[in-house]
């Protein structure tokens, strides 16, 4: 895929609406040369859990408008799309919070439903979307997983012509490894392998 197509898909706004139905979180795909290095185990132990990224991602935090700190870890995949995992505390109800993000992805402009499945991620009330923008030509596979208070929303984005090499061992290898604790603002778990 071309950089220029891929640089059209900026910003990407995906939303994570829980709290107060209100909770929006705009991850930027930059156009930096990516090459999937050995897979590594990144285990938050804030929020109890670990998943799989194809290199060491970066952890940030930035605040909603509601004002709820937002942990992100996030491997950007240079013109092919990011592999992120988003955590918060603070969600309201599984089903409520299952049904309030998707319906707020949904509302960006553009995004379709290409499928949507009800799981369970260690028996923690999950939810599989795969959505695709009309408007960006971008395909997001996002697992939301509900564990307690805290909500997670594991994220594979890339062009839909040429599928994110890794989506779904990325997705996939998403899970819990306790309960969390309660997030203290301003606070975030080390990488580890």
């Amino acid at each position: 895929m071309s950089r220029a197509l891929f640089s059209a898909a900026r910003p990407l706004a995906l939303a994570l609406t829980l709290v107060c139905g209100t909770l929006a979180a705009a991850p930027l795909l930059d156009d930096v040369a990516f090459a999937q290095g050995s897979w590594r185990t990144h285990k938050d132990s804030k929020y109890g859990y670990r998943v799989e990224f194809p290199g060491v991602p970066s952890l940030s935090q930035d605040t909603t408008p509601g004002g709820a700190v937002m942990d992100i870890a996030r491997l950007e995949a240079g013109t092919t799309g990011a592999f992120l995992v988003i955590s918060v505390s603070g969600a309201l109800d599984p089903k409520t919070a299952l049904d309030n993000a998707t319906n707020g992805a949904l509302a960006v402009g553009g995004n379709q439903l290409v499928s949507k499945a009800d799981l369970t991620v260690d028996g923690a009330p999950a939810r599989d979307l795969v959505m695709r923008s009309t408007e960006t030509g971008v395909t997001m596979h996002i697992r939301m997983v509900i564990q307690g208070a805290n909500f997670h929303q594991v994220m594979a984005v890339g062009a839909a012509d040429a599928p994110l090499e890794g989506a779904e061992r990325f997705i996939n290898s998403f899970r819990l490894t306790g309960t969390g604790v309660a997030p203290t603002p301003g606070t975030m778990a080390p990488v580890a392998d």
